[in-house]
């Protein structure tokens, strides 16, 4: 990751609330609106790479996960924008459900290893699109 990318990782890990859902929809939309879709889910996996190998918890991460979840920030955003990322949020509330990927995933093809180590499409219906 370069210097950009531990300066908005850490911007959103030093305001003290943690790192949990509403944080990585933060993540992915600020990378989004500084890199597109397809490098924002680039550096969204490699900054969440990076904080759990430093939390000594690489196996947390979660590539189908995250991937996915950047897929559904930059529909949203292209859909919905926003100037900022508190703004985004809350004109994006369905963003916050951290269930909405069983919408696209059986609980059994998310959960499996295969979807941790890499990105697997979905087996209920498809991700939504981007339309550009």
């Amino acid at each position: 990751m370069d210097t950009a990318d531990h300066s908005v990782l850490h911007e959103i890990l030093a305001r003290g609330e943690g790192f949990g859902h509403r944080q990585h929809i933060e993540l992915a939309w600020r990378y989004l609106a500084a890199r597109g879709p397809a490098g924002a889910a680039d550096a969204v996996a490699a900054a969440i790479r990076e904080l759990a190998a430093a939390h000594g918890q690489p196996a947390k991460y979660h590539e189908t996960m995250t991937r996915s979840w950047a897929r559904c920030v930059a529909v949203h955003a292209e859909r919905w924008p926003a100037v900022t990322a508190p703004e985004f949020i809350d004109r994006n509330p369905e963003l916050l459900d951290p269930g909405l990927l069983g919408h696209f995933y059986s609980p059994e093809l998310l959960g499996s290893d295969a979807a941790r180590a890499q990105w697997v499409a979905p087996d209920l219906r498809d991700l939504p699109a981007l339309a550009s």
